[in-house]
């Protein structure tokens, strides 16, 4: 075996029978490949579907993990897993039709890289609406471009490869461990961050393309306030803010460091009074989408500064 996809999930029986069809018909050449459906818990048609596609497929095996979460999901396909190379992809994403022999060839030709993450484009629904810029594509789980440098470690760590596209060899796995169960969102990030502190090398890689069905509930700007709400107080329990410099690169010693106030870097109140500032400055001259972007981020910075403060007083 080469490669083992692993995809988790939960009640999207029809989705995931496209997606099934799309790896069986993958131009993989020679490449030898198993799917690994792990089912967490869903209560629609899943188990039929999957097993409907077993039976004209063997290299599609279903499993059943009954622990809540994503993390539990992925880590019981890599417990299952019999390949070197361990590729994950969500439920809802579409992969290009040469996907298998991109990240395949992507792990060959770079020996140094212990992962990488590809390329997400967006299908729209409907036409996005104007404010929906490419700076409010993080609560899309859109994956385009990752700046100057592809090379994501410690040096470069501000950057997340997101699990919807992503490749990891397996041996990573048995010296880090899995996906942590703590984590109902960012579980990704929590893993790359544990990656790169043990001193692994990721890579971002265009050519690794996948397609993901943006729902029509993201197009709202209720649902961006919610993510940016929830994302911040996620980022906060992995001390994030705290422990990645200005230039990108992670260093755990600024956690020790720095003023502070209330136990959060003195850094994160002057960014937020630079957002206020930009809100007020966006609006009165009526650049909306940058008005929008300084509320998200403004979202961001208060929830993850009062689930700071939250954790000192429980701490204390």
């Amino acid at each position: 075996m080469d490669v083992s996809v692993i995809i988790p999930t939960f009640n999207r029986a029809d989705r995931l029978s496209a997606l099934l069809e799309d790896l069986s018909r993958q131009q993989a050449g020679d490449l030898r490949y198993e799917v690994l459906v792990v089912d967490n818990g869903s209560t629609d048609a899943t188990a039929v579907a999957v097993r409907r596609h077993a039976a004209r497929d063997p290299r599609v095996r279903y499993l059943l993990e009954l622990r809540p979460g994503a993390s539990c999901a992925r880590n019981a396909g890599i417990a299952a897993a019999q390949a070197p190379i361990l590729a994950f992809i969500d439920d809802d994403v579409r992969p290009r039709a040469d996907w298998l022999a991109a990240l395949h060839r992507a792990l060959a030709d770079h020996p140094d890289i212990d992962c990488l993450g590809g390329r997400i484009e967006p299908q729209w629904p409907v036409p996005p609406p104007r404010w929906l810029t490419s700076a409010h594509w993080g609560p899309l789980a859109l994956q385009m471009g990752r700046g100057q440098s592809p090379v994501i470690d410690r040096s470069h760590a501000a950057a997340c490869l997101v699990t919807a596209n992503f490749a990891c060899r397996a041996s990573v796995f048995r010296e880090l461990g899995g996906f942590s169960p703590d984590f109902r969102r960012d579980e990704d990030r929590e893993f790359n961050l544990r990656m790169w502190s043990a001193g692994k090398r990721g890579m971002y890689v265009d050519s690794v393309m996948t397609y993901t069905e943006v729902q029509p509930e993201r197009l709202k700007k209720r649902y961006h306030r919610a993510w940016h709400h929830v994302t911040g107080a996620s980022h906060a329990r992995l001390r994030y803010r705290d422990s990645i410099s200005p230039s990108g690169e992670l260093d755990e010693s600024m956690a020790a460091s720095g003023r502070r106030i209330g136990g959060v870097p003195g850094f994160l109140y002057r960014e937020a009074c630079a957002h206020v500032s930009g809100w007020l400055a966006n609006t009165l001259t009526r650049r909306h989408d940058l008005a929008f972007l300084n509320e998200c981020r403004l979202r961001y910075l208060g929830s993850y500064i009062v689930t700071r403060w939250r954790e000192g007083l429980a701490a204390r």
